[in-house]
């Protein structure tokens, strides 16, 4: 038996706030969590790139949200080698360093002990929700400017190790991961530490990664739909919104729910996450797939393999 769970990769984002698909009772984020998860049994919390959560959040998800529904964590973006605002520093470690006039921080502004109690504080957290067995997958999504290097490679394996007994997916965004012997030792490397490679649709431009979906872990196997809209993509200055701003057609969730069907029968878990987080496309399009993928109402769907009705 196999299991498919499809949900979006935010319940707070502020246009689907403003959207209206949330009944007007659902006033603070725990009840919006609350009704999202009846419709839904996983989510992906992208607020962890900002910012840590506290302990006390982690407990307020889990009371809102069935003993069935899974967090996907969007790892601390300092760790991603993104730069965050120094006020999103847990305070026990904001107090202890020295960045005069610094508004932004990356990890290696800090010093080696600095970034390893800044990781035992992220695990410490992660850990509450893999210990009550509502953790889905640990993801690292590296930036466009993260490219294949042998110091990169062994980067992926340092985080693998650190995040045991966690199970993590890896998202890359530079083509020179996917060129020729790059890829062999890429993707051996996933497999060698039981990695999930994240498969990614969005727009097909020069810079982005082609959609590729090779198995690589045990555990499952992760879909990540950022959306077409390449003109949005092409723009320079325009909001995260406005970049994730398509909301895909019957006949592209078709075609997609072909490729998930047709990897649910190598693996014991499919995650697809919708994220094309503008207004409620991605709710829409998560309860469209469901119901593409034969899903209905919040739960997981448990198949035999080889009958999943497209119809």
């Amino acid at each position: 038996m196999s299991e498919i769970r499809i949900g979006t990769c935010s319940w707070m984002d502020r246009s689907l706030v403003a959207s209206g698909w949330y009944p007007k009772s659902a006033k603070d984020p725990e009840d919006k969590l609350k009704f999202y998860s009846q419709h839904f049994d996983t989510v992906e919390v992208d607020s962890s790139f900002y910012a840590i959560p506290k302990e006390k959040s982690i407990y307020a998800w889990a009371l809102r949200t069935p003993p069935n529904f899974l967090f996907n964590v969007k790892a601390f973006g300092l760790f991603t080698f993104h730069a965050i605002s120094l006020k999103s520093l847990p305070l026990e470690i904001r107090d202890g360093i020295n960045l005069a006039r610094r508004d932004r921080v990356k990890l290696f502004d800090l010093e080696r002990s600095v970034r390893s109690l800044l990781w035992e504080v992220f695990y410490r957290r992660i850990y509450v929700l893999h210990n009550m067995g509502r953790l889905g997958y640990l993801l690292f999504q590296f930036p466009p400017w993260f490219k294949y290097e042998a110091k990169t490679l062994e980067y992926i394996r340092f985080l693998a190790k650190k995040s045991r007994p966690f199970k993590v997916a890896v998202e890359i965004r530079h083509r020179s991961w996917l060129e020729d012997d790059n890829k062999a030792a890429f993707l051996k490397l996933l497999e060698d530490e039981n990695l999930a490679y994240v498969a990614v649709d969005e727009p097909k431009l020069v810079w982005t990664v082609p959609f590729e979906w090779p198995v690589t872990a045990s555990w499952g196997t992760v879909l990540r739909l950022h959306g077409r809209n390449s003109e949005a993509w092409m723009k320079k200055n325009i909001s995260v919104a406005e970049r994730f701003a398509y909301r895909y057609d019957e006949a592209e969730l078709r075609s997609i729910a072909e490729e998930v069907a047709a990897r649910i029968e190598q693996v014991p878990s499919a995650y697809v996450m919708f994220n094309n987080c503008f207004r409620d496309f991605a709710v829409k399009n998560a309860l469209q797939m469901k119901r593409y993928l034969g899903m209905g109402g919040g739960s997981t769907l448990e198949v035999e393999q080889k009958n999943l009705p497209m119809d």
